[in-house]
């Protein structure tokens, strides 16, 4: 009887250490789902738009960067075009590439003279400010398995020698 107390007792102490630790771990959660605002680090209302101004910049720049690759995929695949078609293209694509990243970093050095250092840290590791790796836009699907294209296939150049 004594030994069935003691084990009921570690049993009941037991849920509570596990149900302590579920609670502690999702309000740990609800924590960083708050995250910090652009308010709380000083940013003021003319700064954040400036900051959206420079965000659909960068929108605008991804957007036409994947219109452009997919003209110049078409030319790829075109064999009947000529070399000073594509030499025109690929200059205007460039040139257009140039000046919207002029336009860029011009609105990202006017925003970095006139945030905090902790606003302009934390919108550097959001992608925002430049941190240099390529911006994604969409998410990667993850469970998804995605089936292999025949143009995804290596093409062998060489003959194998045996």
């Amino acid at each position: 009887m004594k030994n069935l107390w003691i084990k009921r007792t570690i049993q009941i102490i037991g849920c509570v250490v596990l149900f302590s630790i579920i609670a502690w771990a999702q309000k740990d959660e609800e924590l960083v789902k708050e995250g910090i605002t652009l308010t709380d680090l000083g940013v003021t209302t003319e700064q954040k738009t400036q900051i959206e101004g420079m965000w659909k910049l960068k929108r605008q720049k991804h957007i036409e960067a994947v219109k452009d690759l997919k003209t110049l995929n078409r030319l790829v695949k075109d064999s009947l075009i000529g070399n000073e078609e594509i030499r025109k293209t690929l200059e205007t694509f460039r040139t257009k590439r140039k000046e919207l990243q002029k336009k860029i970093d011009k609105a990202e050095t006017k925003l970095v003279e006139v945030l905090s250092p902790r606003a302009q840290l934390h919108l550097t590791v959001l992608g925002v400010l430049d941190n240099g790796l390529a911006r994604r836009i969409v998410k990667t699907q993850k469970d998804r398995s995605v089936p292999e294209k025949s143009s995804d296939v290596a093409i062998p150049t060489e003959q194998p020698t045996e």
